[in-house]
């Protein structure tokens, strides 16, 4: 594992994921997947 740099050193963008891939036992850090390991999809009908 490790990180590229081109051009660039330490340019993070805070929408990006950034960690593990498949059973790495890291997970995600920053962006959408990182949220979304802590939520909970839910269905709720609303009768009009």
């Amino acid at each position: 594992s490790g990180s590229v740099w081109v051009n660039c050193h330490s340019a993070l963008d805070p929408a990006l994921p950034f960690g593990g891939y498949k059973m790495s036992g890291v997970g995600r850090e920053m962006g959408f997947a990182a949220i979304e390991h802590y939520t909970e999809l839910k269905s709720v009908l609303i009768k009009l």
